[in-house]
């Protein structure tokens, strides 16, 4: 039995002229003034570069801020993230830190990054198989949530 499949096509193509005016002036496309929108889009960019699982921006206490892939991957990310962070500048971890636990075998596909913006502690978290891929993408997403959490706090002031 065949079944019969339609598609839509717009029969006359209607344009902006401001819209195609900004998107010629600016580089970089779908753009949000909203910055939760603007993070989101940004980890999903960093998250498709480096082929990650996932991408997430915790807070300090582990709570998901945004993330890209699935969610419950995303919000496991964020949760681990305060465990398993690098510490911060002057703090040292155990000494005695030598017997291996469930959690190093769930940090060989992640990698964990503490960012300070304008004095505030997030992590950026990004899980996938290869670290090199994963370290650009970390970088690129990583400059990108400075840009983006600079530029929203800055518009409040």
């Amino acid at each position: 039995m065949a079944q019969q499949v339609r598609f839509w096509h717009a029969r006359v193509t209607v344009y902006d002229r401001e819209e195609i005016r900004s998107e010629a002036t600016d580089r970089r496309r779908s753009r949000s003034a909203d910055a939760l929108v603007a993070l989101g889009r940004l980890l999903d960019g960093s998250r498709r570069q480096g082929a990650l699982e996932a991408v997430a921006l915790a807070d300090e206490t582990g709570c998901l801020v945004a993330g890209a892939g699935a969610f419950r991957t995303c919000e496991e990310l964020a949760a681990m993230a305060p465990l398993l962070a690098p510490t911060p500048l002057g703090a040292t971890g155990a000494a005695n830190d030598v017997v291996p636990t469930r959690l190093d075998v769930l940090t060989r596909r992640m990698e964990i990054r503490r960012l300070t913006i304008d004095g505030v502690d997030v992590l950026l978290c990004g899980r996938g198989a290869d670290a090199d891929a994963r370290a650009s993408a970390l970088d690129h997403a990583a400059s990108g949530c400075g840009r983006i959490l600079r530029e929203r706090h800055g518009a409040h002031d």
